[in-house]
């Protein structure tokens, strides 16, 4: 029986060192093909290059019925470098190869993805949902940095990575029916032991500050203040978690809802049993 085949893709670029340590963790359990930016799309969340690549002139204009546009891409040895978006690289990937995949992953991404307000701005979170919009279940990997002093290296990673691939062989051997359209897996920072695991909702409480500074705006978030500090009090969610030391797996719809599966329970069960 041939290997399952994963689609790897990430907001950080094609160089960064968590999509390196993502790839030799998903190498052990699937073939992987990189379709992922050429440079960082941090939080560029569900964007497209189309209608904004080029000049003025190359731009498609809609009043003319021109509905694609050109997006370079450089060949790469495990893959492609895409002058775009992480969404962008998911449709290239997802429609533009010949390869059918199994799944979709994007990550690993260094920073947590948590909370209902934060699914719809990040890149690594966008481009799993979407690859679940086009109908190929999709897994979003990120690791906690918050507190952590130390430089995100390709090893930092691999406590995360391991996680994440042990998670795809979940969700590619589950039946059909059971298969999560979108999994948003966080683990806590590289310098906590992890205690756990748990099936999570994404928090909802949202919160932004901002103030006039020196001619400009200081834009604060106080969730994430919460979180270094350990405040967050809403059980059963995934900043909760973090917090605690756990891994956070959210199974969700494409549209971002929480969509509990037998598969994403059986892994959190284990890890939770093995901690």
């Amino acid at each position: 029986m041939s290997d399952p085949t994963v689609l790897l893709t990430n907001d950080d670029g094609i160089d960064a060192p968590g999509l390196c340590a993502l790839y030799e963790a998903l190498s052990t359990v699937a073939s992987v093909t990189i379709v992922a930016p050429r440079t960082n799309q941090s939080a560029v969340g569900r964007s497209l290059s189309y209608g904004r690549n080029g000049t003025e002139a190359d731009r498609p204009n809609l009043a003319d019925g021109v509905f694609s546009c050109h997006v370079p891409a450089v060949e790469r040895e495990l893959g492609y470098a895409v002058d775009g978006t992480p969404c962008d690289c998911v449709i290239a990937g997802v429609r533009g190869l010949e390869e059918p995949f199994d799944l979709v992953v994007s990550g690993c991404n260094p920073g947590a993805n948590l909370g209902a307000s934060v699914l719809s701005r990040s890149g690594t979170v966008s481009a799993a949902m979407e690859a679940a919009l086009l109908g190929t279940s999709a897994v979003a990997v990120s690791v906690d940095t918050i507190g952590y002093g130390e430089a995100m290296t390709t090893d930092a990673f691999e406590h995360a990575t391991d996680i994440a691939a042990d998670l795809v062989g979940d969700v590619i051997d589950a039946d059909t029916d059971e298969t999560p359209a979108l999994v948003n897996l966080n683990v806590p920072r590289p310098d906590r032991p992890i205690t756990g695991a748990a099936v999570t909702r994404p928090a909802q409480r949202y919160e932004m500050s901002a103030e006039r500074v020196d001619g400009g705006f200081s834009i604060r978030n106080p969730l994430w203040e919460e979180i270094a500090n350990g405040d967050v009090d809403e059980s059963g969610a995934d900043r909760h978690a973090i917090v605690n030391g756990r891994v956070s797996v959210s199974p969700l719809t494409a549209s971002g809802e929480y969509a509990p599966t037998e598969a994403v329970q059986r892994f959190a069960e284990r890890i939770d049993g093995e901690r």
